[in-house]
């Protein structure tokens, strides 16, 4: 195989994880379109008003996408205090004027765009403190004191599962950069430990726990309206689904099925085949952003590949777990494909910072061969 055939094939593995993401987000449309229709019409005359919108967010998350791919990934650590502290402040502001959770006339969601501020700081605290995680004055205190400054700023909005979420992504992080097993179990007892305390000083978390345990004591008496109707829909729908439009449960019947429960509305409409569709396409966005972390130029970039991939997963599989009873309702959406804005917007930027990640490494890994000399090449069966 010639180097240019090799450079080739390099630079065609991105297409993989670019076709996976737009593969979730069509299908996110196409669910979109049919779990707004009705409720569209009613409220606007229009039953494309909120797949409208939607397009648009898409389109400007794919603006996004492309020009964080064409940047160096370098440029998020020079940015990376910056976009901490604008975030940091904006969920601030939210808690001090008590703005709940949306700003710009309920339209646009700081944590979508803290979650990835969170994830580009951490890669850069990370990777500037290699060697010495293990100690407890530079690693698990300052991690933790970060960490917890940020989770506790979206749970006084209050947001446990955005919270969560945070937590488990950062924590991840601080495990896969190297930090010692011991920490890392004691931040694991600690955190959740505090985690479960705060949870029972909420009443609308405790509201949401208690009868996730009463349907497992009495499931054919829930008073979980929204995960039983998300495990009726899911069940409805058997193997192929019911056919794209023809689902039932949007009809008022199931709650927020075009956002936190559109994976059971995806169930109802397409079946046990189109949730392992999902599933699958979210399986290749995992591979690719772990395959683009190992192949990463330097350690900054692993640790904001391993991030960004990490992110996208945790809240997909919280998502779903919330949706078929495995936890309690979240209240997350699902990524790429729920009816929201931001979440897009946010989630389509990270995308680009992967695939500038990567374009780091067959960068790198080009130039590797440029250097290669023509005798070795040679030997290799190679033109010299």
């Amino acid at each position: 195989m010639g180097i240019r055939k090799k450079q080739q094939n390099l630079g065609s593995r991105d297409w993989i994880l670019f076709f996976a993401i737009m593969g979730l987000a069509s299908l996110g449309l196409m669910l979109v379109y049919s779990a707004t229709s009705d409720t569209a019409y009613h409220m606007y005359g229009d039953p494309s008003h909120f797949f409208r919108r939607q397009v648009q967010w898409l389109g400007i998350g794919l603006v996004g996408m492309f020009v964080a791919s064409r940047f160096t990934h370098h440029i998020w650590m020079k940015l990376s205090i910056p976009v901490i502290l604008l975030a940091l402040a904006t969920l601030a502001a939210l808690v001090l004027f008590k703005e709940g959770r949306l700003l710009f006339g309920q339209s646009v969601s700081p944590v979508e765009m803290a979650k990835l501020a969170m994830i580009i700081y951490i890669a850069h605290w990370l990777s500037s403190k290699e060697g010495l995680l293990s100690t407890l004055p530079y690693g698990l205190l300052p991690f933790t004191i970060m960490v917890g400054a940020m989770a506790g700023l979206i749970m006084a909005q209050p947001d446990i599962s955005e919270a969560l979420l945070i937590v488990l992504v950062s924590v991840a992080m601080f495990f896969l950069a190297g930090a010692d097993v011991i920490q890392f179990v004691i931040g694991i007892l600690g955190g959740g430990a505090a985690f479960a305390f705060v949870v029972t000083q909420f009443p609308h978390a405790m509201d949401r726990l208690t009868p996730y345990v009463k349907e497992f004591r009495d499931p054919l008496h829930s008073t979980n309206w929204q995960l039983s109707q998300g495990l009726v829909a899911l069940a409805s729908g058997g193997l192929t689904g019911l056919g794209t439009g023809s689902g039932r449960m949007k009809y008022q019947w199931l709650p927020a099925a075009h956002t936190d429960s559109i994976f059971a509305f995806a169930g109802e409409e397409m079946g046990l085949i189109g949730c392992l569709l999902i599933i699958g396409l979210f399986a290749v966005v995992a591979y690719r952003g772990i395959r683009i972390a190992n192949l990463a130029p330097d350690s900054f970039g692993r640790l904001l590949a391993l991030g960004i991939t990490c992110w996208f997963t945790f809240q997909a599989l919280m998502n779903m777990a919330a949706v078929t009873g495995t936890i309690p309702f979240t209240g997350i959406a699902l990524p790429f494909i729920s009816l929201g804005g931001s979440s897009m917007v946010s989630c389509m930027v990270g995308v680009g910072i992967l695939l500038s990640v990567s374009r780091a490494s067959v960068e790198q890994e080009q130039a590797t061969w440029k250097r290669v000399p023509a005798a070795d090449v040679a030997e290799q069966g190679e033109p010299a």
